[in-house]
């Protein structure tokens, strides 16, 4: 017969407080920023409004952490796939870029523009973004210097070309995210993938 093990306060706090957050980020995703109240949050999460208001007192702290679990949530599925790119430089690079586009577009980057919209007008939270947008930019940027031929990544010009393809990805799936759907479009991006291979490739 199996003997239950218990768990020590400590894990029993983090296990509520990651419920928490999952249960915000769901919430983020399903319902949008004005209906994600503490009193939804604690419902999805399956725990009390109070455990809830003991484990972050106030909006800004739920938000706060929130922004920073997903952040790692992106540079953990970001290095976990990244681990499977194929060997070859040409096809890791094209593959690499897709990985990018395919993360710029998931339901975890529609939670970080709800969070960044949100934070134009909440001073406090925009606090607590800045600097997880600033560590994930930089995550980022270290992968791809990890897994990318030194041909590529040794040249002087590459951290430029780096944040400019970055920059280019976001801008690209933001426009997807809020352009209107009234026609259907051709895919941006196979063009604009072939484009930015160009401007890594020297």
């Amino acid at each position: 017969m199996p003997v239950a093990v218990s768990r020590t306060q400590k894990e029993r706090r983090a296990e509520t407080r990651g419920k928490l957050l999952d249960a915000t980020v769901s919430s983020l995703s399903d319902y949008g920023l004005a209906a994600t109240t503490a009193r939804r949050v604690s419902e999805i999460a399956g725990v009390s409004l109070g455990a809830q208001t003991h484990h972050f007192p106030h909006r800004v702290d739920l938000l706060g952490e929130t922004v920073e679990w997903v952040a790692q949530r992106r540079i953990d599925e970001l290095r976990e796939i990244a681990s499977d790119l194929p060997d070859d430089p040409g096809e890791r690079l094209g593959a690499l870029l897709d990985v990018l586009w395919a993360d710029f577009n998931s339901p975890t980057f529609d939670v970080f523009i709800k969070l960044w919209v949100a934070a134009a007008d909440d001073p406090d939270l925009y606090a607590r973004l800045v600097p997880v947008e600033r560590r994930l930019a930089g995550e980022i940027s270290s992968l791809c210097d990890e897994i990318l031929s030194p041909r590529i990544t040794s040249d002087p010009r590459w951290p430029k070309r780096i944040n400019l393809v970055l920059s280019t990805v976001r801008g690209l799936a933001l426009t997807e995210h809020f352009e209107p759907r009234g026609s259907r479009r051709r895919d941006p991006w196979p063009s604009a993938r072939a484009t930015l291979i160009e401007l890594l490739i020297p």
